[in-house]
């Protein structure tokens, strides 16, 4: 018999025909991936290209321009707060308090009245005690509001005078006066983007610039500063003597974000 020679062994390790299909698919997919990718940035430039000429560079910046302000305007918040056990006397004394109050000051010239919230709700006046002792708690509150600050002090001072409590005694910015502010703060802002642009087109060599896109975000600068004060209940009779307030300032913000083309 003839004897049979095998054929000699390569020296590299077989490969399990699995392994071999996961290697190619992974070859595959990453060649795909490539391509794609390189379709992705082929397309954006020409986009790019698409949106400028040749020589010419899209400058994209942004400018804050912000100021303190005086605030003009005042707010009072008050409120008549009234205890009994007899719930109609409770809402009574309230709508005759408001009535007067608002026979007071609704008329007045430069001042801006509203009422806000009116509640009446029950409790137990001696909750840690063996027999409930209940009552009846009702409040009301109105608002004043002016820029003439002498004014609304007076009036604030006569409803103390009646009884009520003052809740919040604050300072804020108009919305008009913030306006005014932020018109000016936008031509500033625009002034300064034009010149920050101009600077970097002749950094890149170019001397040339027009503003292509403008936006303007006005940030609100009109918060209030809050005078707490402690609410203590007056005796109706009693002189009150008017509350004193001093205003702040409000920081005024504007931004302004510009894309210019440089050629």
């Amino acid at each position: 018999m003839e004897n049979k020679q095998e054929a000699p062994m390569c020296s590299d390790k077989k490969v399990h025909p699995f392994t071999q299909f996961l290697t190619a698919t992974s070859l595959i997919c990453s060649t795909s991936l490539l391509m794609m990718t390189g379709q992705v940035f082929a397309q954006t430039g020409t986009m790019v290209s698409s949106l400028l000429p040749e020589g010419q560079t899209l400058i994209s910046l942004t400018v804050t321009e912000r100021t303190r302000v005086g605030q003009d305007t005042l707010s009072a918040d008050l409120r008549i707060e009234v205890d009994n056990r007899d719930a109609t006397v409770v809402q009574n004394q309230i709508n005759e308090a408001m009535a007067e109050a608002l026979a007071i000051t609704r008329d007045v010239d430069g001042i801006s009245v509203s009422t806000g919230y009116y509640g009446v709700y029950q409790y137990n006046r001696n909750p840690s005690g063996n027999r409930a002792d209940e009552m009846w708690r009702g409040n009301q509150s109105i608002t004043l509001e002016s820029r003439d600050s002498a004014l609304l002090l007076e009036l604030a001072g006569r409803l103390q005078g009646m009884g009520f409590l003052m809740n919040q005694l604050t300072y804020s910015l108009s919305t008009e006066r913030a306006d005014e502010v932020r018109d000016s703060l936008m031509e500033a802002a625009l002034v300064r983007a034009q010149q920050k642009a101009d600077r970097a087109a002749r950094a890149l060599g170019k001397s040339d610039v027009d503003i292509a896109s403008v936006d303007i975000d006005a940030q609100s600068g009109g918060y209030a500063q809050p005078m707490m004060m402690r609410a203590l209940a007056a005796d109706a009779s009693m002189e009150m003597a008017a509350p004193s307030a001093d205003a702040g300032e409000t920081e005024v913000t504007l931004t302004v974000r510009v894309q210019a083309v440089a050629k």
